[in-house]
């Protein structure tokens, strides 16, 4: 049994472009905003592909990445563990307090019970692990609830050499690499919200918050990185770095 509404979504026209509450903030710090993916992306910014490079290798940036997918899976432990071996399509098995990066997505767990799905909005990656999780769910053998929370969640990519100084500048979570190691996961307070943080590589951390708290993250954020040289990077240039 399944609770897979959110799978079948009422049809939206093809000109219909999803926002991130973040969107304002990117274009008054510059931002070149195109469409991709469905999604109203910042690609750029007005201070040059050479500053946001600098950024990332040098002192430290930030990305809006809430165009990320994101689904929530309840279920009992010993069903959400074979629901997430089934739709990860690699027999992925999760461990307290470490995600598993496969097909195109981060498994994370939060409880036994509950685990939260990240996949890449970009070439069909987010509607390809939606079916996948649809597909294992209606295959348990008890109640999942698979829900998407993708504008539940605004999230926020820090990357470069001083992405753990920006983060402690508001947050508490300890991503010391021997406490928070690549793949680390934390649920806990991001600038006194709950949220969650995920290393995806040792010098690139994502967090998450609230929706309605997009903006107020932003300030945060911005502020602190502005006192550490940095400041936001684009799409673009994020993705360059990843590449490399």
């Amino acid at each position: 049994m399944s609770s897979l509404a959110f799978l079948t979504p009422d049809a939206a026209p093809d000109t219909a472009l999803a926002r991130s509450p973040l969107e304002g903030r990117a274009r008054m710090a510059g931002a070149s905003v195109e469409p991709r993916a469905g999604w109203n992306v910042a690609v750029s910014y007005a201070v040059g592909a050479q500053r946001e490079r600098e950024r990332l290798t040098h002192t430290v940036a930030f990305a809006d990445r809430s165009q990320l997918t994101k689904l929530e899976l309840q279920a009992e432990p010993q069903t959400l563990a074979a629901v997430i071996a089934a739709a990860s399509g690699d027999g992925v098995v999760l461990a307290p307090g470490m995600a598993v990066r496969a097909v195109g997505a981060w498994w994370c767990p939060v409880t036994p019970s509950r685990a939260l799905v990240l996949a890449d909005s970009d070439a069909d990656g987010g509607e390809r692990i939606r079916r996948a999780v649809a597909a294992a769910a209606t295959n348990a053998s008890s109640l999942v609830s698979a829900i998407d929370v993708t504008s539940g969640l605004a999230a926020l990519t820090l990357a470069g050499p001083g992405c753990g100084e920006l983060l402690a500048r508001f947050c508490a979570i300890d991503v010391r690499l021997p406490v928070t190691p690549v793949c680390g996961f934390r649920p806990g307070s991001v600038a006194r919200t709950p949220g969650y943080l995920l290393r995806e590589r040792e010098d690139r951390l994502l967090v998450l918050v609230g929706w309605a708290l997009g903006e107020y993250l932003w300030e945060v954020v911005a502020d602190a990185a502005e006192h550490l040289g940095g400041g936001p990077v684009g799409a673009d240039a994020l993705q360059e770095n990843a590449d490399a």
